[in-house]
């Protein structure tokens, strides 16, 4: 059996993939603490448990469970004006977008649009250039 590998282009979407983490002996509460702002990480670096939690999408009211790493950049982290300045590195900031849309795939250029810094022909090498990079592939079609 043949496979064929499909270079990602510009409309391909990527999203993070959890699993990567595992595969790689990495921990990925770790890269997520990483993602918190200051005042969320001070929280948790005081005693604050990592839990399940209830996420309420303010957008479609759907409750999603999710830990509270993870709930902490979607209801206060994202809104900070520094969680995507210019000083976080591109690929930290690529990981920040997908934390900040509860991991919903992007392309290139959503990303682009997104962070308003680099332009997707870029993004799109940096995602492709040399391995997976922060757990950020591909969305298996």
């Amino acid at each position: 059996m043949k496979f064929k590998l499909i270079r990602p282009t510009l409309e391909t979407p990527f999203h993070i993939d959890w699993a990567w983490f595992d595969r790689n002996h990495l921990n990925a509460e770790s890269f997520v603490r990483g993602q918190l702002c200051y005042s969320c990480h001070q929280r948790f670096e005081k005693g604050l448990a990592v839990e399940e939690v209830d996420h309420i999408d303010p957008e479609t009211g759907e409750v999603i469970r999710m830990d509270s790493l993870r709930e902490s950049i979607l209801a206060h982290c994202q809104m900070q004006p520094d969680y995507l300045a210019p000083d976080v590195p591109v690929m930290q900031a690529i990981l920040r977008v997908f934390l900040a849309n509860n991991n919903q795939p992007l392309t290139a250029v959503g990303l682009s649009q997104r962070l308003r810094r680099s332009d997707a022909e870029t993004l799109l090498r940096l995602l492709t250039a040399s391995g997976v990079q922060n757990g950020v592939v591909p969305v298996k079609l």
